[in-house]
């Protein structure tokens, strides 16, 4: 997967949107190998002020992730195919929100991992 930019913004604008009550968020970018040779790339969000902030961030992300994609494999790219969850790790606590992508090799996970860096630090755009 190609770690292009082009058109769209990166999570910046979602994260300035009305929807999210500013500055409280704590972005963390990961990778992690499965028990079955599988890799996951994740993008977990901190510090949302609530579950309706939290699954509104998650849905964006998603929605991202799977027009990228889509563009780098140049076919349609399902739904499923990006997980999301959220919840609260504790009573007090703000709500995290966690959108991930299993993918087949370590190579893949890396260029996937650099794209949800870039996403998440950068006014990124990708393209084709």
């Amino acid at each position: 997967m190609p770690n292009r930019m082009g058109r769209h913004q990166g999570l910046r604008r979602h994260l300035t949107g009305t929807e999210v009550t500013p500055g409280h968020q704590r972005v963390l970018v990961g990778t992690k190998p499965l028990d079955d040779g599988w890799v996951m790339a994740i993008i977990r969000i901190d510090g949302c002020t609530n579950d309706v902030e939290a699954a509104w961030l998650g849905q964006r992300i998603q929605s991202d992730l799977i027009e990228y994609i889509s563009i780098a494999n140049d076919e349609v790219t399902p739904v499923e195919a990006v997980g999301v969850e959220s919840g609260q790790i504790a009573l007090d606590a703000g709500w995290t929100v966690a959108v991930y992508v299993i993918l087949a090799s370590r190579e893949e996970a890396a260029a996937m991992f650099d794209f949800l860096t870039a996403y998440a630090t950068e006014a990124a755009t990708w393209t084709h």
